[in-house]
């Protein structure tokens, strides 16, 4: 996800160079070159009045509302033990161990009355990674936030780190507890982390959230975060901040799904499971894969089925045009199966198959009738020649 943060899936490729300059031939007679000089004159015209069609063809900057990165569809299923699983937003799957997997996304009321237990910065390992710092004012009465140690002042335009400060602040947005901000910009988080109690009540919230709804939101700031009066020139220029907000909005479903699942044994988070786990601190690391960082090499997070019913969520937005996982994903399934045995993981997807959904990709444009009018033009206009 090589890292996704500093490339751009959407760029747009330079258009190509249209034509070549014609020159007279220098041994031509007079007459001949003042024929060749009107038929420079002729196609210099038309390609002129050509070219913006094409480069208007070739790629138009979608800036409609933008279309939720796939979506799973409401359903009641039967569990294997016969009991109906409901939910406002379900998604299940058979793992290899015949077990269900439940990705809950409406929980009690109440959860959002919790109190929520940051860990201190005194109940944290030393062993704290580089890119985090510490932060300055530490609370044990708040929700972990993203973006939460001070901004950088190594902003290009100044309406950046004004997106930042609208997005972050805005109730609407915080409401969401999106983890795949949280997993890589918030020291906060990495604090609560320590505690799973803590952990558990940021997933409660997290989850009770409705998915369709957020992912909207993100949607809706992944496009406005590339325009230029927001992010954009910072994100072009690859701005480690911005990138990394930008992918943390367009993979917060598939983070969400995969979050969200529950041990059927335990009733507990896997996630939850895989931050506690003293003993395979590396079975966090599948949660980044949505980011575009493979799981591909020792060590390896434990084979068991909370890895392989994540890997089965991500299988699914591999297939999406312009996530992360579309090069992420399969290095880390085809590892995966031969560390933990044929099959663990489907490796029979094709990436990117699905059209792009976020609305600043590039995209083909409708018919341009002018288009078409100028080809027909020059057409006529190389066959007088």
């Amino acid at each position: 996800m090589k890292s996704f943060l500093h490339s751009s899936p959407y760029r747009p490729r330079r258009p190509s160079q249209w034509g070549e300059s014609v020159r007279p031939d220098v041994c031509s007679t007079s007459r001949h070159r003042r024929s060749g000089n009107s038929r420079t004159t002729l196609v210099t015209v038309l390609m002129v009045l050509l070219l913006p069609s094409l480069v208007s063809a070739a790629a138009i900057l979608d800036d409609s509302h933008p279309l939720a990165h796939g979506m799973f569809l409401s359903r009641t299923e039967a569990s294997p033990s016969g009991q109906s699983v409901t939910g406002e937003h379900l998604d299940s799957g058979q793992s290899r161990y015949g077990k269900t997997w439940v990705i809950e996304s409406s929980l009690a009321d109440e959860a959002a009355t919790l109190p929520i237990v940051v860990a201190t910065e005194e109940d944290v390992d030393e062993r704290t990674p580089s890119h985090l710092h510490t932060r300055a004012d530490p609370s044990t009465d708040s929700l972990p936030t993203p973006f939460d140690t001070s901004l950088s002042n190594n902003f290009t335009a100044d309406s950046c780190p004004k997106f930042f400060n609208d997005f972050l602040s805005n109730s609407t947005v915080t409401s969401c507890h999106s983890i795949s901000l949280l997993l890589h910009d918030s020291t906060s988080f990495f604090h609560t982390l320590t505690s799973a109690t803590a952990t558990s009540h940021v997933l409660d919230l997290s989850c009770a959230a409705s998915v369709d709804t957020c992912t909207s939101i993100f949607n809706r700031l992944a496009t406005n975060l590339l325009k230029d009066d927001a992010c954009g020139k910072d994100y072009k220029l690859g701005n480690p901040l911005v990138a990394s907000a930008y992918t943390g909005f367009i993979t917060y479903e598939p983070v969400y799904r995969a979050t969200c699942l529950k041990n059927p044994d335990t009733n507990d988070y896997c996630f939850v499971d895989a931050a506690t786990n003293a003993s395979s601190p590396q079975n966090l690391d599948t949660y980044s894969i949505p980011a575009g960082y493979p799981t591909d090499e020792a060590p390896w997070p434990t084979c068991n089925e909370c890895l392989q019913a994540s890997m089965d969520i991500f299988s699914r937005w591999a297939q999406v045009d312009g996530q992360p996982l579309t090069s992420s994903y399969l290095p880390s399934a085809l590892a995966l199966n031969r560390h933990c045995g044929d099959n663990f993981a489907n490796v029979n997807i094709t990436v990117g198959e699905k059209a792009k959904t976020t609305s600043g990709a590039w995209r083909p444009s409708a018919v341009d009738w002018r288009l078409i009018g100028w080809t027909v033009a020059l057409s006529l206009g190389m066959s007088l020649l």
